[in-house]
């Protein structure tokens, strides 16, 4: 059953719809109302059509976005539902033909009947006039008149689908759902505006009039259809520089070229048929919507983030860590949001990344990791890498961000088994998501339903530097081991220029180096962190590798693999005894068990009589090696939302959106109807009579009534927006100032030159990985061979996300559909 707040919004929906599909008998045949002043039509439309839109989209505000604690919750707390309690995932939510799910064809087929519902009922309604007045010669203008109505509405429907805030992330899409949408209708409005040009030039063909109608001498309605002329041309251009081919390899020409050519068309297209002034209501509606997302959520982060970030790059990995800081907690955020960044001194373009980290272990920072591999040494991420520090001198850059964007709905944990393949830097976007489910178990008395598949493939063994805390804490910490399943591949070499070895910082919380005293270890931990090279090499032969071609298991269930020590004098027989092994109990779980090294870290440095602070290739190797490492996971609570007292901060955020919101649309809505209610051209009978004086006064007339007040209202909203975003700002730094004063540690310096613990910094030679590439068809066909997901079953209870490049994600869904099984898939790319 639905929910009585969907029901809502549904209707809020409907409403607007309904009446647009009436809207030609009361534009076109009835007339109703003056053309030119606010009349009755001004009620029917603010009533009808604004007034379901505005309520419905600041429902979706208060109801949706903010109080998503509800609806996440709701979502987590299903992997540890009884398994007596039978669970299916939604006909709603499955996905049919194309990747797409029912939801979104649904959605699709209502765009194409209300496109065709256009064309059509303008075609019934004035074929026999058309016929009357021109016989078959009216043919091509029917047509013509008829697909023209077709664009201008389809025109105001187009820029609801590319909302990031919309009210169909209610009802359950996402903005990777309806996307597709908004480029469809792009196509359709093409061939809506095709088709008009070609009637009617047909039309007036026939006529003989094509001088008289295209010309700048203003004879007859020359001047009005050359803008038209223009508007159509710049249609083509905006549809020109959207080919895939375009979009993704020029992003910033696409964009560009995108909504300069956009804005041009809807000033041509007003222009082209000014003797409807009512046809700006055909776009208000999505204009209103669309301001209000392009300025709120830039507001309200500006509110919240601090306008500097730091970053660092990781230049052996090719990977970016840029944190955001806020001196107050931030609004909540969930698996699976993103948000997008600006860096000002490269350009003024917004970049989608998804969040990295997970909001109740630390509130106060949002995480990104953004790749550089391969990119156009002109790209803007490599631009961001220039101006990066390295992870142990981290860079402030200036930073503006927008969001936080997402779905609140997470269907996909209703599956009894999900299974995730990912590629590099896409594993940020399930990085919280593990964490969260985590934490439901630890919260929850109810033991875990779902078994958990993480298969990751990286190109290097740099690469796994970056994520060395997580992968770590997941491949050794037990409240991940004993229920999540981790696959990790590695598929290339690494870069010549690449030392072996990751950087080897101690990882907070996840490997600790016991010390007699840390204080009188802090010269000497400078002095290994000086050392550099030598450390990387001494620990690079500490990886522990599974290769995938040379490795051959002792038995079906035990492989053994003894850590080899290079460059340090190990005794043969101890180092036997502390060999490690890899048990894996069966083709899909890899579990880890490393024995502790118990020699002390002074004792061996006293033994060798060197100087601390002149480390040798072979002390620091030993050092590291002989230093016992002892797990800390377990006094680490697994923090949860509700710890995080989310419900509380997302409401107080909620009501500043919400108060935002309601200024940003009411305010120019009432400049936009007090400049309807003005008469522009003096006394009120002046454009009612200004037809005698001939068609260039006319047009001349309209425009005015129909130009005028919309460029009011944006103008009204967007002095309102960047007024709202500068003062949200400004109360930000006054705010981060009176925190600062409270504190008694110094201000974070512009190189920091402290070690970057906390970055993730490790010993990739803890984690297991797979040597070789990962082999997709044989994976799933492991898991088919095991009985997942078999199609007698009819459960429909398994999910397979993709997450990675789109090629990597198209293949990973090719091979899951070619399986012998029965699956949801899901798809997780950025591709634009």
């Amino acid at each position: 059953m639905p929910s009585p707040f969907s029901v809502f919004i549904l209707l809020c929906i409907l409403f607007p719809v309904g009446y647009t599909l009436a809207d030609y008998e009361l534009t076109w045949e009835r007339k109703i109302g003056s053309n030119f002043i606010y009349n009755v039509r001004d009620y029917y439309v603010l009533g009808l059509c604004i007034a379901p839109t505005v309520l419905g989209h600041i429902a979706t505000t208060w109801g949706h976005y903010y109080r998503a604690e509800r609806e996440f919750q709701h979502s987590i707390a299903k992997i540890t539902t009884p398994a007596s309690e039978r669970q299916k995932i939604s006909l709603w939510e499955q996905h049919i033909w194309c990747g797409y799910t029912v939801k979104f064809w649904i959605m699709a087929t209502i765009a194409i009947l209300m496109n065709l519902s256009w064309f059509i009922y303008a075609m019934v309604v004035g074929w026999a006039e058309m016929q009357t007045r021109f016989g078959n010669n009216g043919i091509p203008r029917i047509i013509a008149n008829s697909s023209g109505y077709a664009a201008i509405a389809c025109s105001g429907m187009i820029m609801f689908f590319v909302l990031r805030r919309s009210m169909l992330h209610a009802i359950g899409f996402t903005y990777s759902e309806i996307i597709p949408l908004h480029r469809w209708l792009g196509t359709a409005l093409v061939g809506w505006v095709t088709l008009h040009a070609v009637g009617y030039i047909s039309f007036w063909a026939t006529q003989h009039k094509l001088p008289t109608e295209f010309n700048f001498r203003d004879i007859d309605r020359g001047s009005l259809n050359m803008s038209g002329v223009f508007a159509y041309g710049a249609l083509c251009l905006v549809g020109l520089f959207s080919f895939p081919i375009i979009r993704r390899r020029f992003y910033l020409v696409f964009i560009t070229f995108h909504r300069f050519f956009g804005v041009m068309f809807f000033i041509g297209m007003t222009m082209h048929n000014p003797n409807q002034p009512m046809m700006w209501y055909y776009i208000l509606p999505t204009i209103v919507l669309f301001l209000v997302d392009r300025f709120v959520p830039k507001m309200m982060m500006a509110r919240t983030v601090s306008p500097e970030a730091t970053c660092s790059l990781n230049a052996d990995a090719n990977v970016i860590r840029m944190t955001f800081t806020s001196p107050e907690p931030m609004k909540p955020y969930y698996p699976g949001d993103h948000i997008m960044v600006q860096i000002p001194s490269i350009g003024t373009l917004y970049h989608p990344f998804t969040i990295a980290s997970y909001w109740p272990e630390d509130p106060y920072s949002i995480t990104l990791f953004i790749r550089t591999f391969e990119d156009s040494k002109l790209s803007w991420t490599c631009s961001l890498a220039k101006l990066c520090g390295t992870e142990d001198k981290r860079i402030r850059v200036k930073a503006n961000v927008d969001g936080v964007f997402g779905g609140r709905h997470h269907d996909y944990l209703n599956a009894e088994t999900l299974i995730v393949f990912v590629a590099g830097t896409a594993m940020t976007r399930f990085i919280p998501l593990i964490k969260a489910i985590a934490a439901q178990i630890a919260f929850s008395r109810e033991p875990l339903r779902m078994r958990l598949h993480f298969i990751c493939t990286f190109r290097t063994r740099s690469e796994l530097h970056a994520y060395g805390s997580f992968l770590h804490q997941i491949t050794r910490d037990p409240r991940f081991t004993t229920w999540l399943h981790v696959e990790i591949y590695v598929s290339r070499p690494d870069k010549s220029q690449t030392l072996l070895g990751a950087h080897a910082h101690i990882v907070k919380n996840d490997i600790q180096v016991p010390v007699k005293s840390m204080r009188k270890e802090k010269k000497r931990l400078m002095s290994l962190r000086s050392a550099g090279s030598m450390l990387k090499r001494a620990l690079s032969e500490r990886t522990i590798v599974a290769d995938v071609e040379k490795s051959q298991p002792a038995s079906p269930t035990e492989t053994t693999i003894p850590i080899r020590e290079k460059g340090v004098e190990v005794d043969e027989t101890a180092a036997n005894s502390k060999e490690s092994s890899i048990r894996r109990t069966d083709s899909i779980h890899t579990v880890v068990d490393l024995e502790a090294i118990t020699e002390e870290v002074e004792s061996t440095t006293n033994a060798s009589g060197s100087n601390p602070g002149k480390v040798s290739t072979t002390l620091a190797a030993a050092a590291v090696a002989s230093s016992p490492i002892t797990m800390a996971y377990q006094d680490q609570p697994l923090p949860t939302f509700q710890a995080s007292n989310s419900t509380s901060v997302a409401t107080r955020w909620a009501k500043l959106d919400l108060f935002a919101t309601c200024v940003l649309i009411f305010v120019p809505l009432a400049a936009w109807c007090g400049a309807r209610t003005v008469h522009w051209e003096g006394h009120i009978n002046y454009c009612a009579t200004s037809k005698i004086k001939g068609i260039y006064l006319t047009a001349n007339c309209y425009w005015k009534y129909l130009l005028i007040p919309g460029v009011i209202h944006i103008v009204v909203a967007a002095i309102a927006g960047y007024f709202a975003v500068w003062l949200a700002r400004t109360i930000l730094l006054r705010r981060g100032q009176d925190v600062e004063k409270g504190l008694s540690h110094p201000e974070f310096p512009t190189k920091d030159e402290r070690p970057a613990i906390e970055d993730g910094n490790w010993d990739e030679g803890d984690v297991v990985y797979t040597r070789g590439r990962l082999d997709v068809k044989q994976v799933i066909q492991g898991f088919v061979d095991a009985g997942v997901g078999k199609k007698e079953d009819g459960s429909r209870l398994v999910s397979v996300f993709g997450g990675g490049p789109e090629g990597f994600v198209d293949m990973v869904e090719k091979q899951a559909k070619a399986a012998d099984w029965f699956v949801d898939f899901h798809r997780e790319t950025w591709a634009p």
